[in-house]
């Protein structure tokens, strides 16, 4: 009799579902390749991570850090009160000669990531946070104008 009860009870127990893949949000401009995740998990003590990853189309680079006389990529995000937000973490860039101007130039050119990392003054669930990437493209011959890239998240 155990083992009928055993069966009738597996046959009605549910699968366990694992939790769904985040959402992953797609953009590509003319020079970028930009992913990032739309759903922002919030820890338990309140802080969570707004990572973009940004691939660069062949020939094509951004300005890093350093690049003073140009127009470095940033990842702004729009004032919330209920977010206290520290410095865009950035990674290591590398070099770039530009011959014409004789200058040495640190930029991306390969697939990198931003990483803004934020504290929640507040555990509601469902905060809607937008934002933007800014950044100026060029490649061995022009730089292009300026783009500001819209992002958007939902923090859970």
């Amino acid at each position: 009799m155990a083992a009928g009860l055993l069966a009738a009870a597996a046959a009605q127990a549910q699968p366990i579902k694992p939790a769904g893949k985040p959402k992953v949000t797609q953009v590509s401009t003319d020079h970028l390749r930009i992913r990032y995740a739309g759903d922002v998990v919030m820890k338990t003590d309140g802080s969570m991570s707004f990572v973009v990853e940004i691939e660069p189309r062949p020939g094509i680079h951004v300005y890093a850090p350093g690049a003073d006389d140009y127009r470095v990529i940033a990842l702004e995000i729009d004032e919330q009160s209920a977010l206290r937000l520290r410095p865009l973490q950035y990674p290591a860039s590398e070099i770039y000669y530009f011959l014409p101007l004789n200058e040495k130039i640190p930029v991306y050119q390969k697939p990198f990531a931003l990483k803004l990392d934020a504290h929640a003054q507040t555990t509601r669930e469902g905060l809607a946070v937008t934002g933007r990437l800014e950044y100026q493209a060029c490649d061995d011959k022009v730089c292009f104008a300026p783009v500001s890239v819209p992002l958007a998240w939902t923090v859970r």
